[in-house]
C-alpha cells in the first residue's frame, strides 16, 4: 500500500491523475516544431510562450540512494504532472543532454556510448509528449559535477585538472574545452551522436523529434568568473552550426549565462536565444539583457531564476509581471521536485531552491499560486484562483496519447 504522499491542501482543487484526452488541435501541436518569428516563437502559426521549470535531474539524478541513480519512472510521470497542473509549455533538463563520465552515463569514456544510459532519457522523451511539453536540453556543463561536463573532455583530451562544481584547479584549465581542436571534434561527435540517437518507445530521432524545442550549447558558460570565458563566439557558431545541421527544425540557445556584446556574442547566426540567469531576480538586469537581444532581432530567455526570495532582489510578483509583459520573452524558475518513488517523501536536494508543487509550506504554496498563475498570463489565458492537486502515482494514461505500439500498462507506471 502507498504511503500518504503528503503536500496537498484542503484549498486546491481537483486531483490530476494524468493527462486528458487531447483534441486534434492539440494532437497537432505535440507534432509540430517551435519555430522563432524575430523576437519570438510560434506553435502552428501561434504566439509560444516558454514558460516552465528547470528539471536537471530527469535522466541521471544524484539525490537518492545509490546516488546517482536513474529516476523511476513513477517520479518522471510525477514531475510530468506538476508541470502541466501549472500551466507549464516546457521543461529544461540538463542531464537529458549532459552525460559523462560515469558508469551510468551516455558516455562513460571517451568514444564509448552506454546505451543503458538512453532508457530513462528516451522514456522522460516519451512522457514530455504524452503531457503536452516541450523540452530545452543543454548539452554541456561548465561546472564538474555528478552528470559530468566540459572537465571530462579536458581530461580524456590528458589535461590535468582537479575539483568540484566550480572549485576547478587550475582556474584558467576550462579554456581547453572551447579551444583545442581534439576537444572541440570530440564534443561535435558527442552530439551527432546524441541527436542521431532513435528513441526506443517513440522510434523517432532525436533530431527529428517535435517534442524537442531546442538544444542549449551549454550551461552556464560564462566562464569569466574562473579566468577562462566566456565561450568563444566562433566555438557558439561551430557549435550552434552543427546542431543546426544535425536538426534544422529545432532551435539553438547560447549557453552563455549573461551578455558580452563586445565579444560579438550577438552575432551569431545560428543562435535563436539568448539568455540570462537570475539568482537573485532583477528587473533592471532583464531589461539591459532584453534589449541587447531584441536589438538583435532573436529570442530573450530567462533560462534560470531564484524563485525563493532569500536572496533579497525583485520580488517573484513584479519580476514575473516584467517577464509577462514583455513579448516573446520566456523562462524557467529553478529547479522542481516531486516525491520518491513510493510516493511517500519528497526527494531532497541541499542547494536552497527546490520547489514542491503545491507546496510543503504556506510561504511555498503562495509562491506556487504565484507560479501557476504566471504560466497562465504567459500563455493568454485567465489565471487560475485556486490551483489543482496532482496525484501521486499518475495512473490515467488514454493509449491514443501513446505512439503506435507503445501500451502504456507496459511501462511500468
Amino acid at each position: 500500500m502507498l504511503c500518504d504522499p503528503g503536500g496537498f491542501r484542503t484549498d486546491t482543487v481537483g486531483t490530476v491523475a494524468g493527462p486528458m484526452a487531447t483534441s486534434s488541435a492539440q494532437v497537432s501541436m505535440r507534432d509540430a516544431f517551435v519555430q522563432r518569428s524575430g523576437v519570438g516563437l510560434t506553435l502552428l502559426g501561434q504566439e509560444f510562450r516558454i514558460v516552465g521549470a528547470n528539471v536537471y535531474w530527469l535522466g541521471l539524478d544524484e539525490n537518492v540512494n545509490p546516488s546517482p541513480s536513474y529516476p523511476s519512472k513513477t517520479r518522471v510521470t510525477e514531475i510530468m504532472g506538476i508541470v502541466s497542473a501549472m500551466g507549464g509549455t516546457v521543461i529544461r533538463s540538463h542531464t537529458l543532454g549532459i552525460s559523462f563520465g560515469t558508469s551510468l552515463s551516455v558516455m562513460p569514456a571517451l568514444n564509448t556510448y552506454n546505451d543503458a544510459a538512453y532508457e530513462p532519457i528516451d522514456f522522460a522523451i516519451l512522457m514530455a509528449r504524452v503531457y503536452g511539453i516541450k523540452l530545452l536540453i543543454p548539452l554541456v556543463d561548465n561546472y564538474n559535477w555528478y552528470h559530468g561536463g566540459k572537465y571530462q573532455f579536458i581530461g580524456w583530451a590528458g589535461i590535468q585538472w582537479s575539483g568540484v562544481g566550480a572549485a576547478i584547479t587550475p582556474p584558467d584549465v576550462g579554456a581547453y574545452f572551447y579551444n583545442t581542436t581534439s576537444i572541440v571534434d570530440r564534443f561535435k561527435a558527442y552530439i551527432t551522436h546524441h541527436l542521431t540517437h532513435v528513441n526506443q518507445y517513440t522510434g523517432i530521432a532525436y533530431k527529428d523529434d517535435p517534442t524537442i524545442l531546442g538544444w542549449e550549447t551549454g550551461n552556464e558558460l560564462t566562464a569569466v568568473l574562473y579566468n577562462d570565458g566566456p565561450a568563444p563566439p566562433a566555438w557558439t557558431s561551430e557549435i550552434a552550426g552543427l546542431i543546426k545541421s544535425l536538426a534544422p527544425n529545432h532551435l539553438v540557445v547560447d549557453g552563455t549565462y549573461g551578455f558580452y556584446p563586445e565579444s560579438g556574442q550577438l552575432q551569431v547566426e545560428q543562435v535563436d536565444i539568448f539568455s540570462d540567469h537570475f539568482y537573485p531576480p532583477s528587473i533592471s538586469r532583464f531589461q539591459a539583457g532584453l534589449a541587447l537581444t531584441q536589438a538583435a532581432n532573436r529570442v530573450y530567455l530567462a533560462g534560470e531564476w531564484d524563485w525563493t526570495g532569500q536572496y533579497g532582489g525583485d520580488s517573484l510578483q513584479s519580476f514575473t509581471s516584467a517577464l509577462e509583459s514583455s513579448p516573446g520573452v520566456g523562462d524557467f524558475f529553478w529547479s522542481l521536485f516531486g516525491h520518491d518513488d513510493q510516493c511517500c517523501m519528497f526527494v531532497e536536494h541541499d542547494d536552497g531552491y527546490s520547489f514542491y508543487y503545491p507546496g510543503r509550506t504556506d510561504d511555498m504554496f503562495q509562491r506556487a499560486v504565484g507560479l501557476t498563475q504566471h504560466a497562465a498570463k504567459m500563455g493568454g489565458s485567465t489565471p487560475p484562483q485556486v490551483i489543482p492537486a496532482v496525484a501521486c502515482p499518475q495512473y490515467s494514461f488514454p493509449t491514443t496519447l501513446f505512439p503506435s505500439g507503445v501500451n502504456p500498462g507496459n511501462l511500468g507506471i
